[in-house]
């Protein structure tokens, strides 16, 4: 039968031989369907090949690992499919297309294939592991909320033993050189958590420039930390991490949550160094005994 590499389009092509179109875990090649939705393996898995292979792909292809939850528990059930499937080369422009329909096992063109539905499944964002600043307790899982230090939504970490939240470092390498693209809160809110004049924290609130970050901050933010403390921030470079993707303030996020603990400014800039550089050796670190 013809290979992936020689077939025309709309000609039908066996998988075999040509691996390198899925990623192979544990020996199954699987690659994403659409959207990355469903999974597609080859092979009628088993049960705990399903497992196994759903649980791998979402860890070292997209970063994520699965969590015990109800989608997962019927995955198996109602989320796998077992099927006959002939491959067709696409006609699109892409030169790595491909499609397939559904057969019978009748078919001489068939392949026998296994379709997994994750849209659903519960996951860890995509972060490294990272210990609790409090305790010491490691985490991998991480939630988006709002958070002390800076204006809008950004991945935490909450630690399971003291309850203490703590920003996670961007999956993607971050530069923590000093300076900004553009704006970081919007015009006249507060520099830190992004209270607008006309929509402030509470009644009594006001947002004024603050000489010494030279940047607006409301009275409620102001009052969480000492002068000191505020100038220390400044002088390590609050707010002015260079901006980068959806995680570009966690830095400031940090030292400003490690303050409002009684860290030192300067102690945590340090340790935040520290994390990133553990966090980047982590991403390449394969994972060893993982499982969903």
């Amino acid at each position: 039968m013809t290979g992936f590499a020689t077939a025309q389009p709309g000609q039908v092509f066996t998988f075999t031989g040509t691996e390198d179109l899925f990623e192979t875990h544990y020996g199954i090649p699987v690659t994403a369907l659409g959207e990355g939705e469903n999974l597609l393996a080859l092979g009628h898995l088993t049960d705990r090949r399903v497992l196994a292979a759903t649980s791998a792909y979402h860890r070292q292809i997209w970063g994520s690992r699965v969590q015990p939850s109800r989608e997962l528990d019927d995955l198996i059930h109602f989320g796998t499919r077992h099927l006959w499937i002939v491959p067709v080369r696409s006609a699109s422009a892409d030169t790595y297309g491909w499609e397939y329909t559904e057969t019978d096992d009748g078919d001489s063109r068939a392949q026998a294939a296994t379709v997994i539905d994750v849209e659903w499944l519960t996951r860890e964002d995509a972060t490294v592991q990272s210990e609790c600043p409090a305790c010491g307790r490691p985490s991998r899982s991480t939630r988006s909320i709002t958070g002390p230090g800076r204006a809008g939504w950004a991945n935490y970490h909450r630690c399971r033993a003291c309850d203490h939240q703590w920003p996670a470092v961007p999956a993607s390498q971050v530069s923590l050189e000093r300076r900004c693209l553009w704006p970081t809160s919007w015009e006249g809110s507060c520099f830190a958590c992004s209270c607008l004049p006309d929509l402030p924290r509470t009644a009594e609130c006001t947002t004024d420039l603050d000489p010494v970050i030279d940047q607006p901050l409301c009275s409620c933010c102001r009052a969480e930390h000492s002068l000191a403390v505020w100038q220390q921030l400044a002088a390590v470079a609050y707010g002015t991490a260079l901006r980068t993707d959806a995680h570009d303030d966690s830095r400031d996020r940090w030292l400003y949550s490690e303050a409002l603990r009684g860290i030192t400014p300067a102690q945590a800039a340090r340790t935040w160094t520290q994390r990133v550089a553990t966090a980047a050796a982590r991403r390449t670190t394969p994972s060893v005994g993982s499982a969903v």
